[in-house]
């Protein structure tokens, strides 16, 4: 059941911006000029609108894109346009080593692992196997995002690095968990004696 909740409250798009803004929304409709949107916590049945030429891309709930190249300067789709598939895959490798973190999943990961240990370390697992978000404000070009070989590369690559992040905060937790059962129980011992 807690699964369904959680699912649904993350099931949504979300409209980003060309700089760099994320909205959660429920796209309604993608017109010549505007997006049309519900924002997901409104309860009323009011319709947004945001011009089309402000935004970057639309994620889609099922995990589509829908990356407005329009919007994007000329001279930056021109020069993605001449690297071959190979290249724009190792060029997304590239700057997923680059810009990709993922200190995010290594906190999460060490804070459910050390919060309730030994269960969060399927947090962890969770955390680490989840996809990671591409955004343009971590790639070189946010024009290359547009080119499916080098999303690929991108996500292939910041897998990689979520994966390793999430085993460091596991460790980290694992870690912090031991020390605080192992000062607990020395001093439930002292007080025993």
């Amino acid at each position: 059941m807690l699964t369904l909740v959680l699912q649904g409250a993350v099931a949504q798009d979300y409209i980003v911006k060309l700089n760099g803004d994320e909205i959660p929304a429920r796209v309604l409709e993608v017109t010549l000029e505007d997006v049309v949107y519900h924002h997901p916590d409104s309860t009323e049945t009011l319709t947004s609108r945001i011009p089309k030429a402000e935004v970057f891309m639309i994620r889609f709930e099922n995990g589509t894109k829908e990356v407005f190249t329009q919007n994007l300067p000329e001279n930056d789709t021109a020069t993605a346009g001449v690297l071959s598939p190979v290249e724009l895959h190792q060029l997304g490798t590239q700057d997923a080593i680059q810009y990709y973190k993922g200190n995010g999943v290594m906190w999460g990961s060490a804070a459910s692992t050390a919060v309730v240990f030994p269960y969060g370390l399927a947090g962890a697992v969770i955390l680490g196997i989840m996809p990671p978000d591409v955004h343009p404000d971590k790639v070189s070009d946010p024009a290359l995002l547009a080119y499916p070989e080098y999303v690929m590369g991108y996500e292939k690559q910041a897998k990689k690095k979520r994966r390793r992040k999430a085993l460091a905060g596991a460790g980290i937790g694992s870690a912090v968990a031991v020390t605080v059962i192992s000062i607990a129980f020395v001093s439930l011992m002292n007080n025993f004696q």
